[in-house]
C-alpha cells in the first residue's frame, strides 16, 4: 500500500493530461442504459470505488493495491440518469482523470473492457443521489501456486463426489440436487439450500445465496464467490430477514445492500444413509450447468478452457456430464490451457500449444483430462489461444457432428486472426460476466455460424451483420467493422 501511495503524491503534474485521448474514446462510446446497476461478480473478483452523486472525488479507495497484481478485466463508470437532458461528459471526464490518478496504470491492458453505465431510476436529484455513483473495477489476481492448487481441489472434490453414486440411482430415487422437484421425504432441500433447522442462528438466503452481512452502506471490496444486492429497508423487514437490532440500526435507511455468499449445494444428502459421507463441493455459480441443460446434443465434441478462474464451471460441467446421457451426446472432449505456461512473448499464432483432446469415455476420464491439462499450464496472461483449441480438436474429430466451446467471457481470444480456419459450425457456452458478451467469442459464432449460449437467451441469427446493421446482444450493441471482426458499437445512444 505504501508504495501505492508514494506513486500518488509524487505523479507529475502533466501526467493528469495524457490520458485525454483514450478518456474521450470511452467517453464517445456507447452508453448502457438500466434502470439499477447491480454488481456481477460471475467469474471475477469485484472492487469498487464509491463517488458522491454529482462530484468526482472518491469516498473510499480501499484495497486498490491488489489491482498492482493483477489483469483488469472490465471498468464500469455507473452514474444516474439525472439531469436526463446532460450528457454529464464534464462530470464523466474529471471522474476519469480521478481514477487515473489514482491508479495510473488502469490503461495498461489493452483487454481491458470499459463501459458506461447510465441508471434511469434517478428522475430526480433525491432518487439519484440513493444511487450507485463511481468505477466498478472486475479483476483477476495473477495465477499462482496457490491458486492453482485451489482450482484442482475443486474439480478433484467434485468428481469424489460425483463418483460415490450412480447416474442410474439419481435418476431412480429422483433425488439429484438440481432437479427442479425434490421429494423432501427422501432429502432435505429446504435445510440444504434455506439453512439448516440445527444452526444456532437463523440462515436467509435470498436467490439460493446465503445473506452474509446487511449494511446500508455500499460494501467497496468484496471476494469472487460473493454477490451484492440492493432491497428495500420495508421488503427485508417484511421478509424477516433483519433482527430486531438491525431494524433499529437501520430504521432510517430507505434501501440496504445484502451481501450475499457462495450458493452450496450438497450432493452427500441425495445419497443412501448407508453410504460413507462426501465432502460438501460448493457451486458458487450454477449459471453453466442450468444452460447445459437446456441443451441436447449428437456426437458433440466439447472444447473447454481450463485455464485460471474456469475451475467453477468446470466442475459445473463434470456435473452435467454425469447426469446427462453423456455416452451418446458426446464423441470427443478436449481441454486447452493456452501454451502450456510458456511466456506470453513465445506465444506463436496457431503453435501456442497447450491442447489435448482424446475420445470420451465417461465423467471420471473428462475430469483426469481437467487436472492433467490445468496443471501443465494455468494460463498465463488473459488472452487465449481460443481458436487455434478449436481447430486442432475438430481436426482430431472429423466424426463429430456438432462443436461445443465452453468459454472464457472475460478472456479475449489471442488468435482471432484464425478464425476463417475452424471449418464447423461452433456453439459457445458464455461463462462469466452479465454486461453483454465477448466480442470475440461473437465473431467466432457468426462467421462459423454458430451460436451464443447464456443462461436466459440463446442468440442463433447474425444476419443483420452482413447488411451493415447491429445486433443487440444482452445490454450491448454489436456491429461488423470493415475486417470482418465483431466489435461494441461506439454509437451514442443519447443526445449530447
Amino acid at each position: 500500500m505504501k508504495r501505492i501511495v508514494f506513486l500518488f503524491l509524487f505523479m507529475p503534474i502533466y501526467m493528469y493530461a495524457q490520458p485525454v485521448s483514450w478518456i474521450n474514446d470511452i467517453l464517445n462510446s456507447n452508453i448502457i442504459k438500466i434502470p439499477i446497476y447491480q454488481i456481477d461478480t460471475t467469474g471475477a473478483s469485484v472492487l469498487y470505488l464509491p463517488m458522491p452523486f454529482g462530484k468526482s472525488n472518491f469516498i473510499d479507495t480501499a484495497c486498490v493495491y491488489q489491482l498492482q497484481h493483477a489483469d483488469i478485466l472490465s471498468v464500469d463508470l455507473v452514474y444516474t440518469d439525472y439531469p436526463s437532458n446532460n450528457s454529464l461528459k464534464r462530470l464523466n471526464t474529471a471522474r476519469f482523470h480521478s481514477l487515473y490518478q489514482l491508479i495510473p496504470f488502469i490503461h495498461a491492458q489493452s483487454f481491458t473492457q470499459w463501459h458506461l453505465i447510465r441508471q434511469t431510476n434517478g428522475n430526480d436529484a433525491l432518487s439519484a443521489e440513493k444511487l450507485m455513483h463511481g468505477f466498478v473495477i472486475h479483476y483477476r489476481l495473477w495465477p499462482s501456486k496457490a491458486s492453482l492448487n485451489h482450482e484442482l481441489t475443486l474439480i478433484q472434490e467434485t468428481t469424489k463426489a460425483l463418483e460415490m453414486h450412480e447416474k442410474k440411482s439419481i435418476i431412480q430415487n429422483s433425488e439429484s440436487p438440481f432437479n427442479s422437484t425434490v421429494k423432501s421425504k427422501k432429502i432435505r432441500y429446504w435445510d440444504e439450500i434455506y439453512g439448516g433447522s440445527t444452526s444456532s442462528m437463523p440462515v436467509f438466503y435470498i436467490n439460493n445465496r446465503p445473506v452474509l452481512q446487511i449494511s446500508d452502506t455500499l460494501f467497496t471490496s468484496i471476494a469472487s464467490t460473493d454477490s451484492i444486492m440492493q432491497i428495500p429497508y420495508t421488503i427485508a423487514v417484511q421478509k424477516k430477514i433483519l433482527s430486531r437490532k438491525q431494524q433499529l440500526q437501520f430504521q432510517k435507511a430507505d434501501k440496504l445492500y445484502c451481501l450475499l455468499g457462495a450458493t452450496r449445494i450438497r450432493i452427500d444428502d441425495a445419497l443412501p444413509s448407508s453410504t460413507p459421507n462426501v465432502k460438501s463441493v460448493p457451486l458458487i455459480d450454477t449459471s453453466l450447468l442450468h444452460c447445459l441443460r437446456q441443451q441436447s446434443f449428437t456426437k458433440a465434441l466439447l472444447v473447454v478452457d481450463v485455464t485460471a478462474s474456469m475451475a467453477v464451471y468446470s466442475a459445473q460441467l463434470l456435473y452435467w456430464l454425469q447426469q446427462t446421457d453423456s455416452l451418446h451426446a458426446i464423441d470427443s472432449f478436449a481441454c486447452f490451457n493456452d501454451g502450456n505456461d510458456i511466456p506470453t512473448e513465445r506465444k506463436v499464432l496457431g503453435h501456442t500449444g497447450g491442447i489435448y483432446v482424446e475420445s470420451y469415455v465417461n465423467m471420471k476420464r473428462a475430469a483426469l483430462l481437467m487436472e492433467s491439462t490445468m496443471q501443465k499450464g494455468s494460463g498465463g496472461d488473459t488472452p487465449e489461444n481460443v481458436c487455434e483449441a478449436l481447430i486442432q480438436a475438430t481436426a482430431a474429430c472429423n466424426a463429430c457432428k456438432e462443436i461445443v466451446l465452453i468459454a472464457d467471457n472475460w478472456a479475449p481470444v489471442r488468435d482471432i486472426a484464425l478464425v476463417q480456419k475452424i471449418k464447423k459450425p461452433v456453439q459457445i457456452m458464455v461463462c462469466g460476466g452479465t454486461i453483454g458478451v465477448h466480442p470475440d467469442y461473437v465473431t467466432i459464432a457468426y462467421v462459423t455460424g454458430g451460436s451464443l449460449h447464456f443462461i436466459d437467451s440463446t442468440v442463433t441469427d447474425f444476419s443483420a451483420f452482413k447488411n451493415g446493421g447491429a445486433i443487440q446482444i444482452r445490454t450491448l450493441s454489436f456491429y461488423l467493422n470493415k475486417n470482418g471482426r465483431v466489435e461494441v458499437s461506439n454509437q451514442q445512444n443519447h443526445s449530447e
